[in-house]
């Protein structure tokens, strides 16, 4: 394993990493919150022959984040080495209207620490000065009538518009991935009736998600991940549509047909 320190200092960016190595490997790449646990900003596994060239962009940052390259066949070695460029953030110029950036602010410092902070049976609830948007952090997510734990990372209340988050399917997801969930249920109650969907609507919730998610300049791999991740649990007619819907929508947004690249 090597490791690389990168002083992020909260500032966005890109980061064209170089990978050299003898041979071929398994190797796991990770950026994450340096001295902090479950708050991982990268984590790819990837085959590398001789070399790789690989980037990542951050649109959000903590303080210092630890750039972790280890072998997954053999966590001792030390046979690799690493370059790193830091180039300005590819995001894209979408529009934030004032209830997103809003959100965003609660948003994003939550998914950048939850990892670390307790949650509890009850719900630890974070929110905005208004309390206009509120985040309920359970250790698990209940039925509420039978009390059993449910397979769901997240939900949203469709009266109140609180989102609720368990924490043991959230310590698993890099930031990247918690700010995909988190847009999904936002844009349930507080994207979709504002272009005429119900808020039950769940392709409208990716959609909406996906164009605040990819135009802050989050990571595709990220969000196809966790929606993956999700839909594998219960590969309906109905999920296996979704998936090809947010595939497709992912690749017109690259090609900027959505939003211009800054």
């Amino acid at each position: 394993m090597i490791k690389e320190q990168i002083k992020s200092n909260n500032e966005k960016f890109s980061i064209h990493v170089g990978i050299k190595c003898n041979g071929k490997k398994r190797l796991r790449v990770r950026v994450k919150d340096q001295g902090k646990v479950n708050t991982n900003y990268v984590d790819r596994q990837m085959n590398v022959t001789d070399s790789r060239n690989i980037y990542f962009n951050f649109p959000v940052t903590p303080k210092v984040m630890d750039l972790v390259v280890s072998n997954l066949d053999d966590p001792n070695d030390t046979d690799i080495q690493i370059t790193t460029i830091r180039t300005p953030l590819k995001d894209f110029n979408i529009w934030l209207d004032q209830d997103t950036q809003d959100f965003l602010s609660l948003a994003i410092p939550f998914a950048q620490v939850c990892g670390f902070e307790t949650a509890t049976g009850n719900g630890r609830l974070f929110t905005t000065n208004d309390k206009k948007y509120q985040i309920k952090f359970f250790d698990i997510i209940r039925d509420y009538k039978s009390g059993k734990p449910l397979n769901t990372p997240a939900r949203i209340g469709h009266s109140t518009g609180r989102i609720e988050i368990a924490k043991v399917k959230f310590d698993k997801y890099t930031v990247p991935m918690r700010m995909a969930i988190l847009l999904h249920e936002y844009s349930h109650v507080f994207r979709n009736p504002k272009i005429g969907l119900e808020i039950q609507n769940e392709v409208g919730a990716d959609i909406n998600a996906l164009y605040i998610y990819l135009g802050l300049g989050f990571s595709k791999i990220d969000a196809i991940c966790v929606y993956a991740n999700v839909f594998l649990k219960a590969q309906t007619k109905g999920n296996i549509e979704r998936m090809r819907k947010i595939m497709d929508y992912i690749a017109k947004f690259e090609n900027g047909d959505f939003a211009y690249r800054n």
